[in-house]
């Protein structure tokens, strides 16, 4: 095989995603790598000076154009990281974020070198790109994570004090000024004593000395001393005594803390690993955090109503049915309001036995209940000075009505088996797909709840009502579900599409999302083609219409026999009609449904 064509053949093959241009900027080789990196084809791209396409999103040199005519730009503006060129080699280095033609934004790490012929003219530049994502982010998500961890070590740090022979104050920290309230360059050269509270002067000398009958070990006393703040200020600490020579110089080094620092510090970081352990949970739900997709009137009546209301701290009742996006619009006023800043905690009631919901709303103390062996903090303490949803708000248990009035009212509650009230500065957003006043007229709702509720209600319209919507969400979750697969599909079969807005949609959104995901996965060619829908709207008679709660009904009694009676997991009936197992069981109870007396 000549040299060239082995060459060739390399590069056409190398795992390493490439492309080689010619003096005149066109492409000459995209090999295979390139085509799976860019999801652009060699036959669509050799001859053309199109290359840019893969990696931009509009015109610009890439690193090849750049190592063939400098003029076209500088590095250091055009790539994140810049190399210069290497001057043995004739090759450049750069990393950057790179928007790819199919949505992703990968971390690149690309270089180009020259070729050349025998005499030395550069005939050609090659260019490579690897992937670097993964790292970069782990990098990013690493270096994050440490400075938070180090913000909160700092707020934590123990004061450190070194004391010379003459009891003389040599070191003295930041956290030793802050504890003490006195300056460092004050401190030291001072005698120690002036921090010791008088009555423990004996003491702290005996763990201080430097003499035979001195203690030698390190010694830690959690209690029962006191120091005295630069003010006079006398106060209870624990400490550690741990005697050192350093450059042949004897010292000895106190640790200490502010109990009542310890205290506070201990609280705060328990509300941290409650904030963290959260949002890990809809992080792992992969919730969807973008905007709601609509084009309909109704639903931009909607975005005003969420919009006013954001700023303002007025419970807000959101109704609608299953799978209209009630969660999505509830995160989307919390977005908007001054509380911004803090999370947006979310319960579902119905997804939690009667007997818990109270210790999930409100926490309990240890004892409280059997299997209660340590004091746990509620969602309202976990949401203080941020936002509570309540999902699902019609399943909630009498006794949890009776307390969420109060806080809502108050502002204060008590923790199951506790005695202590507690304060909180708590938003509350609540939805439900009931009707609430019939539920007050037959006395399973709270009429004074409601109505405290109720201050501003958003009706959101079912899918079946906004049907503009419905091509808009069915390609928004192609284009999603399709980037998941790992899938080049362009559009949706019009007949299917027809399908679909002909479809009464009882599951709403969330159905509609379950639709396009299952024919993604079984799709095979570039069109989405969609199969026949089940309707249960048209088996109504238009003389004499049924009841929601019957059409209801009939849709889960036909959703359960398909799934051969089977709720949870991913070809159960909960997953299929979008819902919660837990949802789907309190519905069954409610609609008296059974396999035996279905």
């Amino acid at each position: 095989m000549p040299k060239d064509a082995f060459a060739e053949h390399l590069l056409q093959h190398m795992p390493v995603p490439a492309f080689v241009l010619d003096t005149r900027h066109r492409v000459l080789i995209w090999n295979k790598a390139c085509e799976r990196l860019t999801g652009l084809k060699a036959e669509d791209m050799i001859g053309t000076d199109r290359h840019w396409q893969g990696f931009y999103p509009a015109p610009r040199p890439c690193l090849a154009d750049l190592l063939l005519d400098r003029s076209l730009g500088k590095l250091q503006s055009l790539y994140e990281i810049a190399g210069d060129v290497v001057s043995d080699t004739g090759t450049l280095h750069t990393e950057n974020w790179c928007p790819m033609p199919d949505g992703r934004r990968l971390y690149l790490v690309i270089d180009a070198g020259a070729i050349t012929n025998a005499i030395g003219e550069v005939v050609a530049v090659v260019e490579t790109q690897r992937d670097r994502t993964g790292q970069r982010l782990t990098m990013q998500a690493l270096a994050e994570s440490e400075q938070r961890f180090s913000a909160i070590l700092g707020s934590v740090m123990d004061a450190i004090v070194a004391i010379d022979r003459q009891h003389r104050i040599t070191l003295f920290n930041a956290s030793a000024e802050r504890i003490f309230r006195c300056a460092a360059d004050l401190a030291i050269g001072q005698p120690v004593e002036r921090f010791i509270a008088p009555r423990c002067h004996a003491l702290f000398r005996q763990f201080l000395g430097f003499d035979e009958q001195a203690v030698k070990a390190p010694t830690w006393l959690p209690e029962g001393l006191s120091a005295r703040r630069a003010d006079g200020e006398e106060f209870a600490i624990e400490v550690s005594f741990s005697p050192l020579e350093a450059g042949g110089q004897c010292l000895n080094t106190m640790i200490l803390r502010d109990v009542n620092d310890r205290r506070l510090t201990e609280q705060a970081l328990s509300k941290l690993q409650l904030e963290k352990g959260y949002l890990q949970e809809v992080i792992d739900s992969e919730h969807n955090f973008g905007e709601i997709v609509s084009g309909s009137k109704v639903m931009r009546a909607v975005f005003e109503q969420a919009r006013m209301v954001s700023r303002t701290d007025t419970p807000v009742l959101l109704l609608g049915e299953t799978g209209t996006g009630k969660e999505l619009l509830a995160r989307g006023i919390h977005d908007l309001s001054d509380r911004s800043g803090a999370i947006l905690v979310k319960v579902n009631c119905a997804a939690l036995p009667g007997e818990l919901i109270e210790s999930e709303l409100f926490g309990h103390e240890k004892g409280a209940f059997t299997g209660a062996t340590q004091q746990r903090k509620g969602r309202f303490e976990l949401a203080h000075g941020g936002t509570l949803l309540l999902d699902e708000l019609g399943e909630l248990p009498a006794a949890a009505q009776a307390k969420l009035l109060r806080v809502l009212q108050e502002q204060e509650f008590e923790r199951v088996g506790g005695s202590e009230t507690l304060k909180v500065d708590v938003r509350v957003i609540a939805a439900t797909n009931r009707n609430l006043p019939d539920d007050v007229a037959e006395g399973r709702f709270r009429a004074d709840l409601y109505y405290r509720l109720n201050v501003f209600p958003i009706n959101i319209p079912a899918l079946r009502e906004r049907q503009v919507d419905i091509p808009l969400l069915a390609r928004f979750f192609l284009a999603k579900y399709a980037r998941k697969f790992g899938k080049r599909i362009d559009d949706i079969d019009p007949a299917s599409l027809q399908s679909l807005q002909q479809y009464a949609w009882p599951g709403n959104v969330r159905e509609l999302q379950n639709v396009i995901e299952r024919a993604v996965i079984l799709c095979q060619t570039p069109v989405l083609e969609i199969g026949p829908l089940l309707n249960p709207y048209a088996q109504t008679t238009p003389d004499r219409p049924a009841t929601l709660e019957a059409m209801e009904r009939n849709h889960i009694l036909r959703t359960l026999e398909a799934s051969g009676w089977v709720i949870s997991g991913p070809k159960g009936a909960a997953a299929m009609l979008g819902m919660n197992p837990n949802t789907l069981r309190s519905r069954m109870l409610k609609l008296g449904i059974s396999r035996r007396g279905s």
